[in-house]
């Protein structure tokens, strides 16, 4: 983990912290979080070298991987579903966005963008620590799944004027594939984010946080 708000997210976590590379400054300033992790002072370019960022001035977390597993979701909570997302930055974003309405969980497909992938957990900017997130067969999942399914698709009815039931599962699907055929099989029900202009599509991050948004304010 890369930047001084990411790696801060860590001391909050029960993410296993390996060791830290970080600038004098950072040290200094976080001295009585550091005190018991292996932390090494190095030079701002030492990092930028190190590490993905083009410049950072403060530090770099080496973190112990964790995964979860499906008996981890909780079905009794609101679950959304990413089917074939693989844009690093729009997961990340997603995670973030799910994580500021407070959703902590999210299912994904297997060939959805990979977790732990720099890009990724840059762009979570720390939410990645607060959330379950498992890869697993979305059809296999869907059909022993009771909760009613939602697809956020193009010609489904206007999210606004639609109940949605909670808790339930929302499927998303990427901006140039959507739902795979397969997924969408095993929907209930299509909604959409009613368009006023031009547009030819809706980035799926943004989709997911109209969604979320509208799910906690109904």
């Amino acid at each position: 983990m890369e930047g001084a708000k990411s790696v801060l997210e860590l001391f909050e976590s029960n993410y296993e912290i390996e060791s830290i590379l970080c600038t004098k400054d950072f040290y200094q300033s976080n001295n009585s979080l550091l005190g018991n992790q292996n932390a090494k002072i190095i030079s701002e370019k030492a990092l930028s070298d190190i590490g993905t960022f083009k410049s950072n001035d403060a530090c770099i977390a080496v973190v112990h991987l964790k995964e979860h597993s499906i008996d981890e979701i909780d079905l009794n909570q609101q679950l959304f579903v990413l089917d074939g997302v693989s844009d690093p930055g729009n997961l990340g974003t997603i995670i973030r966005t799910l994580d500021w309405f407070g959703y902590n969980q999210l299912v994904c497909s297997l060939d959805s963008a990979e977790l732990f992938n720099p890009k990724v957990i840059n762009s979570t900017m720390g939410s990645f620590t607060r959330m379950k997130i498992c890869y697993l067969d979305l059809s296999d999942f869907l059909n022993q799944c009771d909760l009613p399914k939602y697809g956020a698709e193009m010609q489904g009815l206007n999210l606004f004027e639609t109940k949605v039931s909670q808790p339930s599962v929302i499927v998303l699907g990427s901006e140039s594939h959507g739902i795979s055929k397969e997924v969408r099989s095993k929907l209930d029900h299509s909604i959409n984010v009613p368009k006023f202009g031009n547009v030819e599509s809706l980035n799926v991050a943004i989709t997911t946080g109209i969604i979320a948004s509208y799910l906690r304010m109904s």
